[in-house]
């Protein structure tokens, strides 16, 4: 019943409101969007305060008349510059030896212990020398005879020696004559048969016989009054002089028994003790030379002919230079680094604090040729597309005004806290140099400073 009225009502009347339901109806409305209103202002209002909250940007007071003091740098070209390329070597000694024993024996006595500096000339160790010893004494005697006939041979005949062989002559002599005149009897004798042919025969040659014995003695007396013959000298000098070698040669064989430092350093290995019978040749001591060090390093072979021999070149290690002079450029390349390796002589100071086998660095400067400006580090801000950008101090609209200009930058080359780049500038360009997070492009500057 109820519902019918109503929708006969609504019928007849048209829908029409009367104008207390309408302001009602519209005042809703009104408020509804009042307060979207009110809370879109306040939306706003809460952004803007985050944002300054969390905003890093610090704002920048200037007045119209004078700007932002900035710092630039004139812009200069450059046609090449120098890079530096580290390479890495190894810390050697200048000489290493393994001491040996020439000749085998027993090994009596070791003078040093692993660790220990030795000098020039020390000795290290000895042999055991009584063998040695004993044919010292055998070959000495021998020299000592041979010595005494050659100067009985340099001495000649003594004058009793002469006097015996001129007597012997002379009684050979007197009996030759006495049997030349049995001789010449039996001769006669002969001819009126007196006596036989066999008889004869053998007298003849009794004085044949003493004839010879004559001769003899006559030669012997004649080689003493001549003396010593000059080859039986030589050929007895040339007898001591042989035993002069051997002996010599002991001395040898005594010398090889003491081994000695043959320079300069530090025992790094001992190899045997006392009582060990040591072969020749075979290592005793390992010796490194500690006072002078030597650094090897291979660099390539485009970067050693910049490199010239007897030059001062630094070198690094633990963050620490030392000095060093360039004693060498090997002519071979490695086979496994296909570099090149230079020698270079460190100074005493290095030699005291460095040891044999740290690792060393040198860094050796390359002439690049590549035109660009040099900007400092400071002065860059990361850009797009993979490029950087710097502000450039230019000419505003009005006289006397400075404002910036981003320009877009290629980095060629970065060293220690300068790079060398590229792009939208050219000579004479004013650069800010620092503090470009702050600023904007087209900004009012003042320059402050001008490197």
């Amino acid at each position: 019943m109820n519902f019918s009225t109503t929708q006969s009502e609504s019928f007849f009347f048209g829908n029409k409101l009367t104008f207390r339901q309408k302001i009602t109806r519209y005042g809703k409305r009104f408020a509804l969007a009042g307060a979207v209103m009110l809370l879109a202002v306040f939306m706003g209002l809460f952004r803007g305060n985050l944002h300054s909250a969390f905003s890093t940007e610090v704002p920048v007071k200037q007045t119209k008349q004078s700007g932002v003091p900035v710092n630039v740098i004139e812009l200069q070209p450059v046609d090449s510059f120098s890079r530096k390329r580290s390479y890495t070597g190894k810390v050697t000694a200048a000489r290493t030896s393994e001491l040996a024993f020439e000749r085998s024996g027993k090994l009596m006595e070791i003078v040093v212990d692993e660790g220990e500096p030795v000098q020039a000339g020390m000795v290290l160790a000895r042999l055991d020398t009584r063998h040695l010893q004993v044919i010292r004494l055998k070959l000495q005697a021998e020299r000592d005879a041979a010595q005494a006939k050659l100067d009985e041979l340099e001495a000649g005949p003594r004058p009793q020696t002469v006097a015996v062989a001129e007597a012997e002559v002379r009684q050979l002599n007197a009996r030759l004559k006495n049997l030349q005149a049995d001789h010449a009897r039996n001769q006669q004798l002969l001819k009126r048969n007196a006596i036989s042919s066999s008889d004869y025969e053998a007298s003849q040659y009794e004085v044949e016989q003493q004839q010879a014995q004559l001769d003899a003695a006559r030669s012997r007396l004649s080689e003493l009054e001549e003396g010593t013959r000059k080859e039986q000298i030589t050929a007895q000098e040339a007898v001591v002089a042989n035993l002069d070698a051997s002996l010599e040669d002991n001395q040898v064989d005594l010398d090889d028994t003491v081994l000695k430092a043959p320079y300069g350093g530090r025992v790094s290995k001992r190899y045997a003790d006392e009582g060990t019978v040591i072969f020749p040749n075979a290592p005793l001591f390992r010796l490194v030379e500690d006072q002078q060090l030597e650094a090897h390093i291979g660099v390539p072979v485009e970067m050693a002919v910049h490199l010239k021999h007897g030059s001062q070149q630094e070198v690094g290690l633990n963050g620490k230079l030392y000095q060093s002079t360039l004693k060498a450029i090997l002519p071979e390349l490695d086979p496994v680094t296909r570099t090149q390796e230079v020698v270079l002589s460190l100074n005493k100071l290095a030699a005291k604090q460095l040891v044999p086998g740290q690792v060393i660095r040198i860094e050796i400067s390359e002439p690049v040729e590549m035109q660009g400006f040099w900007l400092p580090l400071s002065s860059l801000a990361r850009g797009e597309r993979g490029l950087w950008s710097a502000y450039a101090v230019i000419e505003g609209t009005e006289p006397g005004e400075k404002v910036l200009e981003k320009r877009q930058l290629e980095v060629l080359h970065t060293e220690d806290n300068r790079v060398l780049v590229r792009g939208t500038l050219k000579t004479g360009d004013l650069i800010v140099v620092d503090g470009i997070h702050k600023l904007a492009g087209n900004q009012r500057v003042v320059i402050k400073d001008r490197r």
